[in-house]
């Protein structure tokens, strides 16, 4: 039977340059990732003007049809679904999607859960104004986003909004969840993550 990594992990973490792993179970980070954030907490500073949270995820399993916009599978729309409880401690104001419905019906479980609208920022061919426009939507809006987007263009956007460099993902990978810590006057903080079975 398939483990739900959504219960216990190790987490991968990238601070400033240091890496380090420890378990820890998804519930906890949150809870006490967002209890940092919202004190406005850092081991410097004690009175950040501007902190957030942005959860990034790559659209989850699609099927295979229709060929050009293809939907979430039965796989995909669980998965989709457990972003609910991975996130049930973590206060959102905005949720962004892409044009493609694998990436809105991926938030669609939390939009309906939250009672927030899905902001759709287009993919376009020229993936750097695409990215770019997701960072000025990020910045647009106080408060923490969770961002529906794809395996070429979550790595550009954590970068783009001052996260580190991180590997690609590979085509097969629907699981990963990135969590990525923004506090004015600070090096951005990422912690990678999985959630949903595996």
């Amino acid at each position: 039977m398939a483990a739900d990594r959504s219960l216990h992990f190790f987490h991968f973490i990238s601070l400033a340059g240091l890496h380090r792993r420890f378990p820890i179970s998804p519930a906890r980070l949150l809870a006490s990732l967002v209890v940092f954030i919202g004190l406005g907490l850092t081991p410097i500073n004690h009175a950040i003007a501007d902190s957030r949270l942005i959860i990034l995820v790559r659209h989850a399993e699609k099927s295979d049809s229709p060929a050009t916009d293809p939907t979430l599978s039965p796989a995909g729309e669980m998965r989709a679904m457990a972003l609910i409880s991975a996130l049930n401690r973590t206060p959102l104001s905005q949720l962004i999607a892409t044009q493609y419905q694998r990436t809105q019906q991926t938030l669609t479980p939390v939009a309906q859960a939250r009672h927030l609208p899905v902001t759709v920022v287009p993919a376009t061919k020229a993936i750097a104004a695409h990215v770019q426009q997701i960072a000025e939507q990020v910045h647009a809006v106080k408060g923490n986003t969770l961002i529906a987007g794809h395996s070429n263009t979550v790595p550009l956007i954590i970068k783009a909004l001052g996260g580190p460099e991180i590997p690609a993902i590979s085509e097969d990978d629907y699981s990963q969840l990135f969590l990525l810590s923004l506090n004015e006057g600070q090096p951005a903080s990422l912690i990678s993550t999985r959630y949903g079975q595996e």
